[in-house]
């Protein structure tokens, strides 16, 4: 008999963590009693390519009395082996769960190097409480939570690479103009507006560059391209709606540079796609970026918003995109950095594995 696994999300929407639930459905159902919780809405389009007894086991809790009816059907369903929680609504609903069903193992998985709010501090707290062990998406994630880990539970890192990617092949010739990408949630976390003001500086500098703009957007766009009009940027900068998790390679091969200056991440998911995609990667030293990009190795980072790093953030720049062989360098050893790294499917199944191990059951 297939142990029973449940884990719970927020939105199966486009985004980091939905999109990493969504690649490793497939072989969680097919090696587990599998079931996937969702506190939110379930966007149809993002189970379009889902068989029909994987769309079966996913459950959907919009109000407070679906909430009620649910922990009835996972009650009838119990005891469940392995429950799984990521983001805030999912740990609480999880700590809620953990009084009326029987769990043998809980695990939170954490995907931030910090609190998003007074909500997202309270669920992760909770959730500790009730953990069997922590997951994290990252050592700068591992990092952040361990002041918090009182109880000492076990934190295990699990990879967040997708799948691998195979890099296009280059052509260095006297390109005219270089493409950057943007590719993630549009928010004011992400902070698009600063890499408004990076391809600005790029064009003060008298570099032809073009940035398309891929994700879903969280009501931020409006303000962003009235600070692209201000600058008359609006014929270089384009938003382009949402792309799918089995677009991404196809749309990322059409860029030559990827841009993310995020207030903080985790792993980037996104940013690790583009590294392996061999696209010349510029970011911010901010969460997992700070322990795998190498400034001038692997990518261009910029270290600080102070003005002497961003001037040299800047002038790095510059100095990429104008050299060759300095170019090839840098790609060389960017899609070479995850070349063996387990996939973020390989490392769950690997996880859950030893969770059910017989040394390893409550």
């Amino acid at each position: 008999m297939k142990k029973k696994v449940v884990h719970i999300i927020h939105n199966l929407e486009i985004g980091g963590v939905e999109t990493a639930v969504l690649s490793s459905l497939e072989s969680l159902n097919q090696s587990y009693d599998f079931t996937l919780v969702c506190i939110g809405s379930i966007k149809p389009l993002v189970l379009s390519k889902v068989s029909p007894e994987i769309i079966k086991n996913t459950l959907e809790i919009n109000s407070i009395s679906r909430i009620i009816n649910f922990i009835y059907i996972l009650k009838k369903k119990s005891p469940f082996d392995i429950v799984i929680s990521s983001l805030w609504k999912a740990h609480l609903f999880h700590f809620i769960l953990n009084f009326f069903v029987p769990i043998k193992k809980s695990v939170i998985f954490l995907h931030s190097g910090q609190f998003a709010h007074f909500f997202d501090k309270l669920g992760i707290l909770l959730g500790i409480k009730i953990a069997s062990e922590i997951w994290t998406d990252s050592d700068a994630t591992s990092n952040f939570i361990t002041p918090y880990n009182r109880s000492k539970k076990n934190i295990v890192k699990i990879s967040f690479l997708l799948s691998h990617f195979l890099a296009k092949s280059h052509i260095f010739k006297n390109k005219n103009v270089t493409k950057f990408i943007f590719l993630g949630r549009l928010s004011k976390v992400k902070r698009l507006d600063l890499i408004i003001h990076f391809i600005n500086e790029l064009h003060k500098k008298k570099l032809q560059v073009t940035l398309d703009i891929f994700g879903p957007d969280n009501s931020v766009w409006d303000t962003l391209k009235s600070q692209i009009d201000s600058l008359a940027l609006n014929t270089s900068i384009k938003y382009r709606g949402s792309c799918s998790f089995e677009e991404t390679q196809t749309v990322l091969s059409n860029y030559d540079a990827f841009v993310l200056m995020s207030d903080y991440e985790g792993m980037s998911i996104s940013t690790v796609q583009a590294m392996e995609t061999g696209l010349l990667c510029f970011l911010r030293n901010v969460g997992e970026i700070a322990n795998y990009g190498e400034n001038m190795v692997n990518a261009v980072i910029l270290n600080s918003l102070e003005p002497d790093d961003w001037s040299e953030f800047i002038e790095n720049s510059v100095k990429v995109l104008t050299n060759e062989s300095l170019q090839k360098t840098i790609l060389s050893n960017s899609t070479a950095k995850f070349a063996n790294q387990l996939t973020y499917t390989q490392d769950i199944l690997q996880n859950l594995e030893r969770l059910n191990a017989p040394h390893n059951r409550s």
